[in-house]
C-alpha cells in the first residue's frame, strides 16, 4: 500500500471533475503533491487497497452513512469535506445538515461564504474546523480558466448545431419530480417534512410539464437552437419518456443533452433559462442573458432570497418573447455581484484550496482529533461492542477480492462518472498545460516538495 498526500474523491464528473483535475495540476506543479482522483461509490475497491492517504477530500459529509467505507479504513486520515451544496432551500436544507459525531467533530468543512460558515456553527461545527474560500466551480467561469471549455464551433459540430442560431440553453432542475418513492422516503427519514417533500413532488411535476409545452412551441422556430439538459443525476432515458408523455413528438430543434459540462453550455449559449437551479448563478457569472421559468408560484419550501435577483417568466408568451428575440442583453447583473461579492471574494478560490491541501499535508493546520472507532461505527444486526464491528468490518473489507466489493455492474445513476485513469490523466495534462502560462505565480523551492503520510 502506497503512501500518499490526497485522495480527491468525487461523486459527479460534471459537477466536481474540472475542479478536481485544475487542483491536481497546481499541486503537483507548486507544491509536488501526490492527489489520486477517485470516484466516490465505485472507485473504493482500489483505492482502499492501494493508497494510504494523508487528507482524503470528500464531496460532501452529511452523516457518517455517505462516508463509512473510507472511515473504516482511513480513520486516521484528515478528513476534508468540499460540500459541493452549499445554496439549500427550505425543503432539502434538513436532509443536507451536518450531523452526528464525525461530521460535527472530526472535518475541516469548505465553505463557499460567510453565511454557509454561520450555518455550520450553528449546528455545532467548531470554527477552527471551517474554511472560508469560495466556490471554486464558479472561478471556471474567469478568464484564466475558461478557455479550457468547448468553444461553440466544436459543441457545433458535435451535436449537429446551427452556429449562427440563437442557442437557448436550459440545465433542468425539476429534480423533485424524478424521485421516486424510496428518495421521497429518504428524505423524509433524513428529517423533511411530509407536506413540504410531497408538494414540492406536485410543483416540480405540474411546472415541468408546463414548461415543456413552452418549449414544443419555442423548438418550432427555426432560428433557435433549445439545448435541454437533464440534471446529471436523471436518467437519460426516463427524461426523455417523460417529455414525451407530454408533447408525444420532440421537435428537430429540441435537444436533450446529457453531455459535457454545464460550463460548456453556458459559455458557448446566447440565452440560460431554468427553473430554481443554481447554474442561473454561474450564467450570471459568465454574463449571459438569464431567466428564471415559474410557471406556478414557487411553494416556501423551494424558495431563496438569490430567486429575487433576476427576471422571472410566468406564461408562455412571456417565455417566448424573451427567447425568440435577438437580444442577448446581461439580465443578471444583479446576481452576478451578489456571487462575486458573496461566494468569490477571497481571491482565487481554485489556487486557494490548492494551497490549503498543501498545507494540511505539510502540518501548518492544525487538525481535527482522529475519531474514535466507536464514534465512526455503523450499528449492526447484532448488538457486538462497536470497536469490534469496526475491526471486523476492516478486515472483511481488506480480505474481499475486489470483483466482490465493486459491483459487477454501474448503477445507471453514475454510469458516466466513472472515468477512468488514462481519461482523468489527459484532463490534467490539459489543466496543466494550460496553467502552466501563468507567469505571475512562482514555483516553489524544492523543499517544499512534499510526500507525507504517516498515519
Amino acid at each position: 500500500m502506497e503512501e500518499i498526500d490526497v485522495v480527491y474523491l468525487y461523486e459527479k464528473v460534471l459537477r466536481e471533475l474540472d475542479v478536481a483535475c485544475a487542483v491536481k495540476a497546481l499541486a503537483k506543479r507548486l507544491y509536488g503533491l501526490r492527489i489520486e482522483i477517485v470516484q466516490q461509490n465505485h472507485g473504493y475497491p482500489y483505492a482502499l487497497r492501494n493508497f494510504r492517504p494523508r487528507v482524503v477530500v470528500l464531496p460532501f459529509c452529511y452523516q457518517n452513512r455517505s462516508n463509512n467505507i473510507y472511515l473504516t479504513n482511513w480513520r486516521k486520515a484528515i478528513f476534508f469535506n468540499l460540500t459541493w451544496e452549499q445554496l439549500f432551500y427550505p425543503g432539502n436544507q434538513t436532509a443536507k445538515t451536518p450531523r452526528g459525531n464525525f461530521a460535527i467533530h472530526h472535518v475541516i468543512h469548505h465553505a463557499w461564504s460567510d453565511f454557509y460558515a454561520d450555518f455550520l456553527k450553528q449546528q455545532g461545527v467548531p470554527e477552527q474546523h471551517i474554511w472560508v474560500n469560495g466556490n471554486p466551480a464558479y472561478a471556471l467561469y474567469d478568464a484564466e480558466y475558461r478557455s479550457y471549455f468547448k468553444k461553440r464551433e466544436e459543441l457545433a459540430s458535435q451535436y449537429q448545431l446551427d452556429v449562427d442560431k440563437k442557442w437557448v440553453f436550459f440545465p433542468e432542475n425539476y429534480n423533485w419530480a424524478f424521485y421516486d418513492d424510496g428518495m421521497l422516503n429518504q428524505m423524509i427519514h433524513d428529517g423533511q417534512m411530509p407536506d413540504d417533500v410531497y408538494g414540492m413532488k406536485e410543483f416540480s411535476a405540474r411546472s415541468f410539464e408546463e414548461v415543456m409545452r413552452w418549449c414544443n412551441v419555442l423548438a418550432d422556430s427555426e432560428n433557435i437552437e433549445l439545448i435541454i439538459r437533464p440534471r446529471p443525476s436523471t436518467l437519460l432515458d426516463d427524461f426523455i419518456e417523460k417529455i414525451k408523455t407530454i408533447i408525444h413528438t420532440i421537435p428537430k430543434q429540441m435537444h436533450i443533452n446529457q453531455h459535457e459540462t454545464v460550463r460548456d453550455w453556458i459559455l458557448s449559449c446566447d440565452t440560460v433559462v431554468s427553473s430554481y437551479s443554481t447554474s442561473l448563478i454561474e450564467a450570471a457569472i459568465a454574463g449571459k442573458s438569464i431567466y428564471m421559468l415559474e410557471p406556478y408560484p414557487l411553494p416556501v419550501s423551494l424558495r431563496q432570497d438569490w430567486h429575487k435577483l433576476l427576471p422571472h417568466l410566468t406564461n408562455e408568451q412571456e417565455f417566448l418573447s424573451s427567447t425568440l428575440g435577438k437580444s442577448t442583453k446581461n439580465t443578471g447583473k444583479s446576481l452576478e455581484q451578489w456571487a462575486r461579492t458573496t461566494m468569490i471574494s477571497r481571491g482565487d478560490p481554485i489556487r486557494n484550496l490548492t494551497d490549503y491541501l498543501a498545507r494540511l499535508c505539510q502540518g501548518k493546520i492544525n487538525r481535527p482529533l482522529i475519531p474514535s472507532r466507536k464514534s465512526v461505527t455503523l450499528p449492526g444486526r447484532i448488538p457486538f461492542p462497536s470497536w469490534i464491528l469496526f475491526e471486523y468490518r476492516r478486515l472483511i473489507t481488506r480480505l474481499r477480492p475486489p470483483d466482490a466489493i465493486l459491483p459487477s455492474q454501474i448503477h445507471p445513476e453514475y454510469k458516466n462518472d466513472v472515468v477512468n485513469l488514462v481519461e482523468i490523466n489527459q484532463r490534467v495534462n490539459q489543466w496543466t498545460e494550460l496553467l502552466s502560462n501563468d507567469i505571475h505565480r512562482q514555483q516553489p523551492s524544492q523543499g517544499q516538495h512534499i510526500m507525507m503520510s504517516n498515519l
